[in-house]
């Protein structure tokens, strides 16, 4: 008996918009606290998270299956 997986597009989407959340709460952070502590390196790292993390969800949301796919003209 093994375990097996399956593809979930439902569960694909919900992590997407976790992502654009996680992201944004980031952005915000990093914003106050480069703000607060006069510091562009903390500005700059959160605005690459922000940016990463807006990239993986695009991607997550791209993902389509076989049956998808050919459903399309």
């Amino acid at each position: 008996m093994g375990l097996r997986f399956y593809f979930n597009p439902k569960a694909l989407e919900a992590l997407a918009k976790e992502l654009r959340r996680a992201s944004w709460g980031i952005g915000v952070a990093a914003a106050a606290g480069g703000i607060k502590l006069d510091n562009v390196w903390v500005l700059l790292a959160g605005g690459t998270a922000w940016l990463v993390l807006q990239a993986a969800a695009v991607a997550l949301e791209s993902v389509c299956t076989e049956e998808e796919s050919k459903h399309e003209p």
